[in-house]
């Protein structure tokens, strides 16, 4: 069981947040209600930001990202056009389709005889982490030659 001590250690939020739990499961007994004999409330955590507090009591998803700001931008984003897309000529930041960048890859890629050699991953749905890391490795050496 990690102790509050090695918690504060661990370089990654993910790390931390996996420890905070395993904590939180042996107070509890492992049962994984949290609490057991020793609640910890986010006040408790001493070394947590005013965000973090606010993250870890909200009460639902929106409360949570309300707290850290996110889908508070008052931008109203237009779409890129095909023609900025594949020329690069955007003078704002914009969103930009799927289809767009598609078109724009096409556009700025068509010449390329490594690029047409490339075979699509047959079903992105079910490929698997080594499949997609190939082929992205195999597009990245395509776009270099």
């Amino acid at each position: 069981m990690p102790t509050l001590e090695d918690i504060k250690h661990r370089t990654t939020p993910v790390g931390k947040i996996l420890g905070v739990i395993e904590y939180l499961e042996e107070q509890n007994g492992g049962g994984g209600e949290g609490g057991g004999s020793n609640p910890v409330t986010a006040a408790d955590i001493t070394d947590a930001t005013a965000i973090g507090r606010q993250v870890l009591t909200a009460t639902d998803a929106a409360a949570a990202r309300s707290a850290i700001g996110a889908g508070t931008s008052s931008q109203n984003l237009t779409a890129l056009t095909a023609a900025e897309a594949t020329t690069g000529t955007a003078t704002t930041a914009r969103a930009i389709t799927a289809a767009v960048l598609a078109g724009a890859i096409n556009e700025r890629t068509k010449g390329k005889a490594q690029i047409a050699a490339l075979a699509p991953i047959a079903d992105p749905a079910t490929a698997d982490a080594a499949a997609v890391a190939a082929l992205l490795n195999a597009v990245i050496a395509a776009l270099k030659a």
